[in-house]
């Protein structure tokens, strides 16, 4: 559903309800003689109030989600978490790690990503082919803008890639103020204080 439509529609609703509301106490008001029929107004205004919370509470939380450009809770049918979007990526030919994976939503139909990949220094030739599996992968699952960084590690490097405990640092970033900045550190890397 559009969050623009349906927030239109509840204001509509709101109107609908709060005029509907108007004719019904002035009814009851004016035809009623229990003494207990001027609550009929506030009584009314409540349930009204009550109704379009209902209804707004989870548009607001949706479209500040949205301008936080928070993760999607689901990708697509193919591929539900972020989680599994990465074991995905790392089922491309040629990729050996996925890190630095991030992913959020623009707006409500889109979604973006930025990637970095790990792929053999022998496969530099086919980088553009793998970068263009990465793309068909995301396209396939409503992900239409991505950018994604391609590293090449020599067959030495392998090992290590593989061995790592973490997958979040850049392979060419090697310093520890460099480690301690990236965007999810690494294990028994304590990071700096705030100043």
């Amino acid at each position: 559903r559009n969050l623009n439509e349906w927030a239109m529609y509840l204001h509509v609703m709101g109107d609908a309800l709060g005029s509907a509301a108007v004719v019904g106490n002035a009814c009851i008001i004016h035809w009623s003689s229990s003494p207990y029929r001027f609550l009929a107004d506030p009584i009314c205004s409540l349930l009204i109030v009550v109704i379009i919370l209902l209804g707004t509470v989870p548009l607001m939380l949706e479209t500040a989600h949205i301008l936080m450009e928070g993760a999607p809770a689901s990708i697509s049918e193919e591929i539900g978490t972020v989680e599994s979007l990465e074991g995905s990526l790392l089922g491309v030919r040629g990729v050996l790690e996925v890190h630095e994976l991030h992913l959020w939503r623009l707006t409500q139909r889109t979604l973006l990503c930025t990637v970095h990949v790990v792929v053999k220094e022998e496969a530099t030739a086919e980088v553009m082919r793998i970068v263009d599996d990465i793309k068909a992968l995301l396209h396939a699952n409503n992900i239409h803008s991505s950018t994604i960084q391609a590293e090449a590690v020599g067959a030495g490097e392998e090992a290590a890639v593989a061995g790592r405990a973490s997958n979040c640092a850049d392979l060419v970033c090697a310093d520890e103020a460099c480690i301690q900045n990236s965007c999810c550190g690494l294990p028994g890397v304590s990071l700096p204080p705030p100043t």
